[in-house]
């Protein structure tokens, strides 16, 4: 990463202007969420407060305790006084919104929107949430995970609106996904101003930028992706992650061990901060790309010189990765052998925001030179 790099990417009228620090073009698609807080699944057998908790036979790292995620004090609103402002959304519904200059009471549907807020100090104006993954209190704050949720899936759009109506917002921010119906965009805005922010991963700077703006504190939200930049930066220098082939591997119920989603979080910074990856896992820009034919894959494509393996998300998850780590395949692994196998937490690192950005640079900083302690 170099200071040549393409800048973020802003939309005009934010309010802030465009960010002059230059960033590789894997940062600007997917500066992200890491692992933090408590233990989705308990593979141990005491309690899951430990930092780190021994899981199945692998470590379990933990990079911030979730009470301690959010800005301890608001961002300053930027846009005090009363009346609305136009801001922009990426969905159904129109181009732009109207919208509290200093919203009171935000109703945050998808984990980007609860990540934002957190990151800027606003978790006591959040009023209800919706999207949030089932193990969110790994790095999430009990005053944001232990809000009552907005059910989307109802059969009725005017059922969730009226859901979001008992909750009295005076501002909706929305996750936008290729499976969002238009009635429920229409049936909310009926509510209160809804904005609608592209879910992608690979997009989510952009969501961070406009979910700050629609919040009131666009300069605020530049800021807080300065500092994923700069802790970037540090870890380059800290950490020297080119000088490591990192392999990326979920443990889940469904697929057992496979090669990480290279759109997911994690995949995106550890790609930012220009770490090695095993050949079979090279990406670029977020996509899968074949190895270079100096460089054809061999043994397994599970291995590398260090192996972070994501797990969680549901209470399956927990056997899925016993048997994953008890396996024959995983013993051959040469990580294994080294002692180099770091468990991190799904919810961070397959996240969205800059809270779970933060968290993933650290996990990476502090354990891809490391050896697991012995449990």
């Amino acid at each position: 990463m170099t200071d040549s790099a393409p800048s973020l990417r802003r939309h005009p009228g934010r309010g802030y202007g465009r960010l002059t620090a230059g960033l590789a073009a894997p940062l600007a698609l997917g500066l992200t969420l890491s692992a933090c807080g408590p233990s989705p699944v308990d593979m141990i057998e005491h309690p899951v407060t430990t930092t780190p908790s021994r899981m199945a036979g692998e470590e379990l790292q933990r990079s911030a305790e979730p009470e301690e995620s959010c800005a301890e004090e608001p961002a300053p609103a930027e846009f005090p006084g009363t009346g609305a402002r136009e801001v922009p959304s990426d969905g159904p519904g129109g181009d732009s919104v109207e919208v509290p200059r200093s919203p009171e009471r935000i109703l945050a549907l998808g984990v980007g929107a609860v990540d934002v807020a957190c990151a800027l100090g606003l978790q006591q104006l959040v009023v209800g949430t919706s999207g949030l993954p089932w193990d969110a209190d790994v790095y999430l704050p009990t005053s944001l995970t232990d809000l009552p949720e907005v059910d989307l899936s109802v059969p009725s759009p005017s059922e969730a609106a009226s859901a979001a109506r008992n909750l009295d917002p005076d501002l909706i921010v929305l996750a936008g996904t290729d499976g969002l119906d238009d009635a429920v965009v229409e049936a909310l805005g009926t509510v209160a101003p809804t904005v609608v922010y592209d879910a992608d991963p690979l997009s989510w700077t952009d969501a961070t930028e406009l979910i700050s703006d629609a919040y009131g504190r666009p300069r605020a939200g530049g800021d807080v992706l300065l500092d994923v930049i700069e802790r970037a930066r540090m870890t380059i220098g800290a950490a020297t992650p080119s000088d490591s082939r990192v392999s990326l591997v979920s443990v889940s119920d469904t697929g057992g061990a496979e090669v990480q989603d290279p759109t997911t979080l994690g995949s995106l910074l550890l790609e930012s901060v220009e770490a090695g990856r095993p050949p079979a896992q090279r990406t670029r820009d977020g996509e899968r790309v074949p190895p270079l034919p100096e460089s054809p894959a061999l043994g397994d494509e599970l291995d590398g010189d260090v192996i972070f393996a994501i797990v969680g998300g549901g209470p399956a998850e927990a056997d899925a990765a016993r048997e994953v780590f008890a396996s024959d395949r995983w013993a051959d692994l040469d990580a294994v052998g080294a002692n180099r196998i770091f468990v991190m937490d799904r919810a961070v690192w397959e996240g969205s925001g800059p809270v779970a950005a933060r968290a993933v640079l650290e996990d990476i900083r502090t354990s891809i030179n490391g050896i697991a302690p012995d449990g």
